[in-house]
């Protein structure tokens, strides 16, 4: 299935939980140019990475490119409540983004 993303996802984007609850901005869109995983021949998915708190002071969530509902123009959308995302992982850094720093 394919995302509905009909614009780029640029930094200081607002970022949306599926309610519209605004839950942060865009810091940056990791994509990774590694070969594909040989135990899925599939390449390592895109994390959209997002800022937190009050002036981007927060917390930092790593969100995978599958979560992403909708990108309008000044947001992104994604498919769970944000009551959800420490469950999901969003608030762990993934172990391809701590190969890049």
């Amino acid at each position: 299935m394919a995302n509905p993303v009909s614009g780029p996802i640029v930094a200081g984007m607002d970022v949306c939980d599926v309610g519209g609850q605004k839950v942060g901005s865009v810091a940056v869109l990791h994509r990774f140019s590694e070969p594909p995983d040989p135990a899925t021949a599939s390449p390592p998915e895109e994390i959209l990475e997002v800022k937190t708190g009050l002036l981007g002071l927060g917390k930092h969530l790593y969100v995978p490119m599958s979560a992403v509902q909708e990108v309008l123009p000044e947001s992104v959308f994604l498919s769970r409540p944000k009551e959800e995302f420490e469950s999901l992982g969003y608030y762990e850094k993934p172990a391809q983004l701590s190969k890049v720093d």
